[in-house]
This record gives C-alpha cells, structure tokens and sequence, in this order.
C-alpha cells in the first residue's frame, strides 16, 4: 500500500475528486490532497506514484469507443461477426489515434466528435489541372492556418517515408 500527499497550492487542477470513499470533507485536509494506492507491484513508491494515473485513463478509451464508434450497438448475429467489427472499429480507432498523435498533435486530446466537426466535414472543391491536382477548403480564416499545420506535417511525413 502506498499512500501520497500534494499540496493542493502548487497542484490545483491535479487529479483525486474522482473517486470518494468517505465524502469530499476527507480527500482535502490542512490543504494537501491525499491519495492511497493497493498494489501488488513490486516498484518504488515513486514509481508506482507516477504510472497509476494513466492507467485510470482506459475507462475515458472505452468510453469513447461506446459512444463516438457506437461500438455497443455493433452486436451480430454471431460471435465471429461481433469479433470481427469489434476489430475493425478498435483498428479505426488505433489508426484515429495515430492521426492525432503524429499530424495534429498538441496538448488537446480531440474526440472522434470534434475531429469530425473541425476536419474531416470541411466541404471542398477538387480541381485537376494537366500537372496537378488543387483541393479547394471552405474554411473560415481563422481556422486555416490549423489545418495548414496539419497539411506541413502530413508534407513532412512524406518527405520521411518517401
């Protein structure tokens, strides 16, 4: 068992409401936010400090398959077909995931709803030119250079791999 103490000044926003045994009178005490970790890991408690907070992150992964891929909604008549789109949604999330990370990057983690709305439903024009292909965004000012940057970094991804 590990047990942790933040003092609440220098970590205002820090994780420890989530979850309340005893009420929220006794998780801010002379003000230090405390925290208590069972484990069976054999790590220091430095350590142990430091991972346990991302793993409590899978619960917003799965949530986010149920509502965004509607991945509760996709069951077949047999198990094979609820297996096989349970793969298929989990390796469209994987591929999402990976956009995210490497082309449009930064601190905010976009749900599949935001990317929808801020870049995959842009409407667009294609035109074909005898040397090149121009596709033409109907995108408010304010918004083009964000998906300028995303456009350099997909250009640098295949100056890279090409």
């Amino acid at each position: 068992m590990l047990s942790a103490r933040q003092k609440i000044s220098l970590r205002p926003k820090a994780a420890g409401k989530q979850l309340s045994l005893f009420g929220d009178e006794f998780l801010e005490v002379n003000n230090y936010r405390y925290t208590c970790y069972i484990t069976s890991l054999k790590l220091s408690a430095a350590d142990i400090w430091r991972l346990y907070p991302g793993c409590a992150n899978c619960e917003n992964r799965i949530k986010e398959l149920k509502y965004y891929y509607a991945l509760d909604k996709m069951n077949q008549i047999c198990f094979d077909g609820t297996e096989a789109a349970l793969m298929l949604m989990t390796i469209a999330y994987n591929f999402l995931s990976l956009f995210k990370q490497v082309i449009i990057g930064g601190d905010v983690r976009n749900r599949l709803k935001t990317l929808r709305h801020k870049i995959l439903a842009i409407p667009a024009i294609i035109e074909r030119n005898e040397d090149k292909t121009i596709v033409n965004l109907a995108l408010h000012i304010m918004r083009r250079s964000c998906i300028a940057k995303m456009c350099d970094r997909i250009d640098q991804m295949n100056i890279m791999t090409g």
